[in-house]
C-alpha cells in the first residue's frame, strides 16, 4: 500500500509542478491577454484530462485490490469454518469418550463397593 501511496504523491507533485510551470511560463510570455487566457484554458483542459486518466487508473487499481482482498477474506472465512467444524467434531468425540469413561468408572465403583 505504501508504494501506491508514494506513487500517488509523486504523480500529484508532478502534476502540480507542471501546472505551476505552465502558468508561470504563460504569464511571463509576451502575448496579449486573450492569447494567454486561451493558452491557460488549453493547458488546464490538458491537465484535467491527465488528472482524470490517473484518477481512473487509481480507481481501477483500488477496485482490483478490493476484489482481491474480498476473495482472500472469503478464503480465510471458509478455512475458519472448516477448522471450527473439525474442532467441534473433536470436542464431541472427546466429550463422548469422557462420558463413556465416567460411566465405566461409576459402574466399576458400584460393582466394587456394592452401592
Amino acid at each position: 500500500m505504501s508504494k501506491s501511496n508514494n506513487a500517488a504523491k509523486l504523480l500529484a507533485g508532478l502534476a502540480i509542478g507542471t501546472a505551476i510551470g505552465a502558468v508561470v511560463g504563460l504569464l511571463y510570455a509576451p502575448e496579449s491577454g486573450a492569447d494567454t487566457r486561451k493558452k491557460l484554458k488549453k493547458e488546464a483542459d490538458k491537465l484535467k484530462k491527465e488528472a482524470d486518466k490517473y484518477a481512473g487508473d487509481f480507481s481501477e487499481k483500488a477496485k482490483k485490490a478490493k476484489a482481491e482482498l474480498e476473495a482472500k477474506l472469503e478464503e480465510v472465512k471458509a478455512k475458519l469454518a472448516e477448522q471450527k467444524d473439525e474442532l467441534m467434531a473433536k470436542a464431541e468425540e472427546v466429550t463422548g469418550k469422557a462420558k463413556d469413561k465416567a460411566k465405566e468408572v461409576k459402574d466399576e465403583f458400584q460393582e466394587n463397593v456394592g452401592v
